[in-house]
């Protein structure tokens, strides 16, 4: 009995044990990780998700996209086999960054407006960078082209709604109903929900690049080898991945870091993904996949399409293209006119 517990809790000794040797043993490689991943959440993250996520989460408390639920429905129902509510994740999840698709699947499945299956389906390619990242972050900041940053993003919306069509095929046969009003809340008050929630999913997602800017900083003392150093760097955090791999990388190397996503960003939507009870096997799969189809789509779309790009990596990526994001601007403009229009003049809110 003894050894059997000592063997279902050695991974997690051994994981908090190496965590208390790095953070004694190199305090500094620590400290600096950790303020690196401050500077990306405070200068990338937080401008060009948080918006995105306070308009998701609005838009899935009321019904202020009913007529763009009925109008997609068709593209919804024969090319992907979703219901209509599936469309604004869809949209959302291609422009809005990576956990606003797999947060608002969960809350539709946890609101029976999606079967286990539709929901699974959607998390298989319902993960995407938005151009905020793609075309700002990568292609104007680190490969100072945003030729390139559109390119890369094209591919990989292309990769994402390719699969979204295959995993049509998987489709359990069990049919759907149109949908229909689930008794929205006030505008006010799903606003004020909105924007909570979203306080609480932004704290998560910072925590977890905190933790995996302080992990990369780790092994970035203790690693001799750069080729080592690029590969973990890629798989772990995305946008350190990237910020190595431009100048060094070819362009669909970027669109595969990219697409793939990094641990740190699985274990973002994790906490989402989970709720609709996929594996994270299958998960991790699709994900494999979708990093090789964007590649392959950006090796062809860069062939027709050659572009120039920086030839030096930069060491740090100029913070200041994120302090105003065009897509974060639209996104607010978009949920205040939703909300304008979402409510009901006749009834009294106070």
């Amino acid at each position: 009995m003894i050894t059997i517990k000592l063997k279902k809790n050695f991974l997690p000794l051994f994981f908090v044990l190496l965590c208390a040797f790095c953070i004694f043993k190199m305090p500094y490689a620590v400290t600096g990780g950790i303020t690196d991943g401050l500077k990306i959440c405070f200068y990338t993250v937080l401008p060009s998700l948080f918006p995105f996520t306070v308009l998701s989460s609005y838009i899935s408390r009321t019904d202020a996209l009913l007529p763009v639920y009925r109008f997609l429905s068709p593209v919804t129902k024969y090319v992907f086999r979703q219901p209509p509510a599936a469309a604004p994740v869809i949209v959302m999840s291609l422009i809005g960054g990576f956990p606003i698709g797999a947060k608002m699947t969960a809350e539709l499945y946890c609101d029976g407006r999606l079967t286990e299956n539709q929901a699974q389906r959607l998390n298989m390619f319902c993960m995407n960078a938005g151009p905020a990242f793609t075309v700002t972050a990568v292609g104007v900041s680190m490969l100072s082209s945003r030729r390139a940053g559109a390119v890369i993003f094209a591919s990989l919306c292309a990769s994402s709604l390719i699969i979204g069509f295959l995993t049509s095929f998987l489709d359990d046969k069990s049919g759907f109903t149109e949908y229909k009003s689930r008794g929205v809340m006030n505008p006010l008050s799903a606003l004020s929900a909105s924007v909570t929630d979203a306080v609480n999913t932004m704290l998560s997602i910072c925590a977890w690049i905190i933790m995996f800017s302080a992990v990369t900083g780790c092994f970035e003392a203790s690693c001799a080898d750069s080729g080592l150093l690029l590969a973990v760097c890629s798989l772990t955090e995305v946008t350190d991945g990237c910020r190595r791999g431009c100048g060094v990388l070819p362009l669909p190397a970027i669109t595969a870091i990219i697409g793939f996503g990094g641990f740190c960003v699985h274990c973002q939507v994790y906490q989402f993904i989970a709720k609709t009870g996929i594996k994270y096997r299958l998960f991790f799969a699709f994900r494999a996949i979708n990093a090789a189809v964007a590649a392959l789509i950006s090796h062809i779309l860069f062939t027709l399409f050659p572009v120039e790009v920086s030839t030096l990596s930069a060491p740090a990526f100029d913070t200041a293209p994120f302090s105003a994001s065009l897509p974060a601007f639209l996104a607010l403009a978009a949920m205040c006119v939703i909300m304008i229009f979402d409510i009901d003049t006749k009834k009294k809110l106070w």
